[in-house]
């Protein structure tokens, strides 16, 4: 993932003016935006595969959304990991809307491949 902080760091110069009162934040939309469409990709893969998964297990009813639950949970941490516990550095989300972001886009994705490889599996 980019730092969208534009190199800012503890070695660089601070990102607010230590003599004005206005702190200013500084953010590069670039990177921001390539952060966030590197997560929603992930978690649509996401959605797919435990759609399959789910399908393929012949789980129906609460099983099923109990799986893609707890892979949605995963995958937000395996990507809370991988931006090393520090999410403001990388997004302006708030903690809560980074754990339940794309669960409809990806449940719907889930739902479609889950009923698919259900049928293709268990129907015909």
């Amino acid at each position: 993932m980019m730092d969208p902080m534009a190199g800012i760091g503890g070695n660089g110069p601070s990102p607010t003016d230590q003599t004005n009162s206005n702190e200013r934040e500084v953010l590069d939309m670039t990177a921001a935006m390539a952060n966030h469409k590197k997560v929603d990709t992930i978690r649509s893969f996401m959605g797919i595969v435990s759609g399959c998964v789910a399908g393929i297990l012949g789980l129906t009813g609460l099983e099923g959304l109990v799986c893609f639950l707890g892979l949605h949970l995963t995958v937000s941490v395996t990507i809370y990991c991988k931006m090393g516990f520090d999410l403001k550095t990388y997004s302006r989300e708030s903690a809560l809307g980074f754990w339940t972001a794309d669960v409809q886009k990806s449940g719907l994705s889930f739902m479609l491949f889950w009923t698919l490889f259900y049928g293709l599996v268990h129907l015909f």
